[in-house]
């Protein structure tokens, strides 16, 4: 098939692989037989030996036996080589075998036998559009209307190759032409309209829809895509008039409603849209899409009881239906029905565009009940036959970490960061378990690489700079990294960080504001008092010290470190 790549033309012609219909069906009989079958050919008559190849070639290519089918069919046009018929049906064997540069070749022979043999300039015209040689293509496909102005996928397919040349004046003109010649053309007019619009001269386009409408109020997409202009613009008011004129001229037209819906949801009218999807519903209970649509917009209310019933009355009519499936368990989920979630989510099936979403849902669901070793096994007998999710990975990685259990971890780290070598945050979790294993050069290039991929990551920035900040090292790109993260996330961890960063930099009265802070949102944190109560003994504030050192040691009782750290604020006292 040809498929113009363009959004507004859909032109296809069958190019390699099969062969055309001018080879179904019963061989000819005589010489009058084949001359009617000439497709344009101005060609009349075969010689009775040309004739017998011809019919045995035919009956070898409907056989498949495309070699022989070729020999044959060369054999006729030795015994008449001035037949074009033959010559077309040399190409089209050429074709079915592959071979695009001899089918090319063919079909030039058969026009220098018939100059105006209709079908060869066509074929042979998407042949050069396939290997976009495009001016070539329009001069055949120019002669094919020419010689046929009635040909409307002809005026289409020769628009496609001006818009690939990038020679849009020359593809409004031959519209404009195609439309001269038929004014009610359906095609065409969608065409112009869609061509402005892809150009950017909106108010062609506009002017050009409602011209076409004019003369077809009852195409429906010509509304549809008038009104998605004005929803482009911002101007919803405009694309909500569109689209009620749309339905008062198509009023059992469900495709002018459920446009309709979005664009009031789009522009803030939620309840309205709710009115129509529930006047639908009214109208014809088994419209699931208008289920679908309310269950959707319910959800978005979070009117989670209407919701949960809109989709079981979808699941109702279609038990197998796999959004309805998924979103009834992301409902049942925030309902905290449980059980009623993870039995929703374990019926989508693993062909499901929805199954690895559910996965995540289910992974938690499993690990907030307490099921932790039943989450990973879950998300590890469903990674083991698919490809998976950078997410499902962290998710999996996450969860080994907390078990304690990095050398399991391991494996699926490198399983992921093969599948998803660009994956920002799978790089972040291998350098979490390279700085566990020693490994701080290595740790730092992973948090580095996590930045470049995701120039948001501020966890990787947060590492970088605390990192540094432990070493003594690199502070002025610490304290950067540490106010970008923080910019990023307001974060009491992250607060620390900076109030760390500025500590170790000697910039005791700015840390000490950071720190304050991190400590009163993380009261229970041995670390974060840790590092409060060493600013204030820094700053030879030592009774706030001790009393914040006391803290730290009784939620870390076992911290030999501490406590003598705590020994020493008291012995200031």
């Amino acid at each position: 098939m040809f498929k113009q790549g363009l959004t507004f033309l859909l032109v296809g012609i069958a190019l390699v692989g099969c062969l055309s219909a001018s080879w179904s069906g019963q061989p000819p009989l005589d010489e009058k037989t084949v001359s009617s079958q000439q497709g344009g050919s101005k060609q009349s008559t075969f010689s009775s030996k040309a004739l017998y190849e011809f019919a045995r070639a035919r009956l070898l290519a409907l056989a498949n036996r495309l070699p022989e089918a070729e020999e044959a069919l060369r054999k006729a046009i030795h015994y008449d080589p001035r037949s074009a018929y033959l010559r077309m049906m040399m190409a089209e064997i050429m074709l079915a075998r592959g071979d695009q540069k001899q089918a090319e070749k063919s079909l030039g022979d058969a026009l220098v036998q018939d100059p105006d043999y209709v079908d060869a300039h066509l074929l042979l015209g998407n042949l050069l559009y396939n290997r976009q040689a495009f001016s070539e293509a329009i001069v055949h496909l120019n002669r094919v209307l020419a010689l046929d102005p009635s040909l409307e996928k002809v005026y289409l397919q020769l628009t496609a190759a001006h818009v690939r040349l990038e020679d849009s004046e020359g593809a409004i003109r031959v519209l404009k032409k195609m439309l001269q010649k038929n004014p009610d053309s359906v095609a065409g007019g969608l065409a112009l309209s869609r061509l402005y619009r892809q150009l950017g001269l909106t108010s062609m386009a506009e002017r050009t829809y409602r011209e076409f409408l004019q003369r077809h109020p009852q195409e429906v997409q010509g509304y549809v895509e008038l009104a998605r202009i004005f929803q482009d613009l911002g101007q919803k008011e405009q694309a909500l008039a569109v689209l009620k004129q749309g339905m008062a001229a198509n009023p059992s037209a469900d495709d002018f409603r459920y446009q309709l819906v979005r664009v009031l949801v789009e522009s803030g009218q939620p309840d309205q849209a709710l009115d129509i999807l529930h006047a639908m519903l009214r109208e014809q209970p088994d419209r699931l899409e208008a289920r679908r649509m309310l269950g959707l917009l319910l959800m978005e209310k979070k009117a989670w009881k209407e919701a949960g019933e809109a989709f079981e009355l979808l699941l109702a009519a279609e038990p197998m239906h796999e959004q309805g499936l998924f979103y009834l368990g992301v409902v049942r989920e925030n309902q905290e029905q449980w059980s009623d979630a993870i039995a929703a989510f374990l019926r989508l099936p693993p062909e499901s565009e929805f199954f690895l979403d559910a996965t995540s849902h289910l992974g938690y669901l499993y690990y907030r009940d307490g099921q932790r070793d039943k989450a990973i096994r879950l998300l590890e007998d469903r990674l083991r036959d698919n490809d998976g999710t950078p997410q499902l990975y962290t998710f999996l990685i996450s969860l080994y970490h907390e078990r304690g259990d990095d050398t399991s971890a391991g494996p699926w780290l490198k399983r992921g960061m093969e599948k998803f070598p660009d994956s920002a945050e799978l790089h972040y979790q291998r350098g979490l378990l390279l700085e566990k294993q020693d490994n701080r050069k290595g740790a730092i290039q992973d948090m580095r690489r996590a930045i470049e991929l995701d120039h948001k990551h501020y966890e990787a920035m947060n590492f970088i700079a605390y990192s540094f900040a432990e070493q003594g090292e690199n502070l002025e790109e610490a304290l950067t990294l540490a106010r970008k993260a923080l910019d990023l996330n307001n974060e009491a961890h992250i607060i620390d960080t900076l109030g760390w960063v500025l500590f170790k930099m000697g910039r005791f009265s700015e840390a000490r504001r950071e720190l304050e802070a991190a400590a009163a949102l993380l009261p229970e944190d041995a670390l974060v008092l840790e590092h409060l109560a060493d600013l204030y003994g820094a700053m030879e504030i030592w009774e706030k010290a001790a009393a914040v050192y006391e803290r730290a040691w009784k939620l870390r009782p076992d911290d030999g470190d501490l406590e003598k750290k705590l020994r020493g604020a008291q012995s200031h006292l």
